[in-house]
């Protein structure tokens, strides 16, 4: 994928030839006018002067974040074609309330300290309405950001999103949180025959670790035991064979984790030459195509499990979502890259807030009306519905796949009754 950096601090984004940005232009206009949350333009004309941060008579102003250098960077890089493919989608059908969608956007590296640096610069310099970020470093800012009363939608990477504490961050869903599990995923690897589960967790990542303790809690709740063994995998030190033959000696049949797409490569590796009968390997972060190209035929028949719809079950909103990167981020490519989907998801949520609002919203007037949005999804980009008033729970819909068996694609599993996602209830608190 060729990838292009902005060098400077620049407030907009590198843009394509505008010749063939004019030619495209009228299709993706065309989608952008159903697109979500879209509304009717109002115009400059006799518009009260609006004094919210941001706000001009004929503009308003965001943030953006994320990690254009350092350590994840090169995970993140399409994040930046999502978000700006949908700001100039907005833009394209009118706006917010007749308002062009400006922005100025920050590099924090991934690093907790340059994200609190990014977002005193958007709010104290360029002073932004809110901010859209696309980082795994949020929790660096989100104690400024929510003191200030700064409207945020973002990735929701780290534990605070499902805080209530921060009220002014928004999120398509949640990973990690406090609350119960749902029945889905215990009922899924029923539905595979899974009867005895291992958690492999890694030595490192305590975070994947909560989410995999969620499934593992699921997985109980159905009758499915999870063994009380702890298997630990490292990608540097670990042998998959050996913990294979540990899989085979535990008893089981359904292996659940959330280690990357290349550990999953090696442990079903390992499982498989050991001899272990492994029905159901279920992964939340095994959707992944460069690994698929890699090492396709050795992760065939791996689960996972995501909070959106994904382009292998394509609707409407992916075509449009895909007339959008076409015309405003041409140099993506493949254009269905998960992070570029998940960055256009957020900026709509944000974009969601100011549509639904009054003309001239303040921050808190803002936070509010979203907040009590309770049946957003993201133009049908999610498998059910977000309620934004009462967050910070585990999402009861879920869109699941899997590698087929030869290795070359993933294919969507459907449930028992011939649905596309696997949708489920929250199960009694412990």
């Amino acid at each position: 994928m060729r990838r292009s950096r902005a060098r400077t601090r620049s407030t907009q984004p590198e843009r394509p030839n505008r010749l063939r940005r004019s030619a495209i232009l009228a299709t993706a206009a065309t989608a952008a006018t159903v697109a979500a949350g879209c509304g009717t333009p109002d115009g400059a004309a006799g518009r009260a002067a609006c004094t919210t941060p941001g706000f001009s008579a004929d503009s308003v102003k965001i943030g953006w974040v994320y990690p254009d250098s350092g350590a994840v960077s090169s995970g993140m890089i399409s994040a930046r074609s999502g978000f700006v493919a949908r700001v100039e989608q907005q833009n394209a059908a009118g706006g917010i309330h007749g308002r062009k969608i400006t922005f100025a956007w920050r590099d924090d590296a991934g690093s907790n300290l340059q994200n609190l640096q990014a977002m005193h610069d958007l709010v104290d310099n360029e002073r932004v309405f809110g901010v859209v970020e696309s980082t795994t470093a949020a929790a660096g800012g989100a104690d400024f950001l929510h003191a200030q009363g700064i409207p945020v939608a973002g990735l929701p990477a780290e534990p605070l999103w499902a805080d209530h504490t921060y009220n002014n961050m928004f999120a398509h869903g949640y990973l990690i949180t406090n609350g119960p599990s749902v029945d889905v995923f215990g009922t899924f690897v029923r539905a595979k025959g899974g009867t005895k589960a291992a958690m492999v967790l890694s030595d490192s990542n305590g975070t994947a670790n909560q989410i995999s303790e969620k499934i593992a809690e699921s997985l109980r709740a159905a009758g499915i035991p999870v063994s009380p063994q702890t298997f630990i995998y490292n990608e540097s030190s670990s042998n998959p064979l050996q913990l294979g033959q540990q899989l085979k000696a535990a008893g089981v049949d359904t292996v659940i984790g959330t280690l990357p797409a290349a550990d999953a490569s090696d442990i079903m590796t390992g499982a498989h030459t050991a001899g272990a009968q492994i029905r159901v390997f279920l992964s939340a972060a095994g959707y992944n195509r460069a690994i698929l190209q890699e090492k396709g035929p050795t992760i065939a028949g791996l689960y996972t499990y995501m909070n959106y719809v994904p382009f292998v079950n394509p609707t409407p909103a992916h075509d449009r979502y895909l007339a959008a990167i076409q015309a405003y981020a041409p140099e993506l490519e493949p254009p269905d890259q998960e992070m570029a989907l998940l960055s256009y998801i957020g900026t709509d949520i944000f974009l969601t807030g100011l549509l639904r609002g009054p003309d001239c919203p303040t921050r808190a007037s803002y936070i509010t009306t979203l907040r009590n949005v309770t049946d957003y999804n993201a133009d049908g980009l999610l498998p059910g519905v977000v309620d934004f008033k009462n967050w910070g729970q585990l999402n009861l819909c879920y869109s699941i796949v899997r590698v087929n068996d030869q290795g070359t694609d993933y294919e969507l599993v459907k449930d028992p009754n011939g649905a596309n996602q696997w949708c489920g209830k929250r199960l009694p608190n412990q």
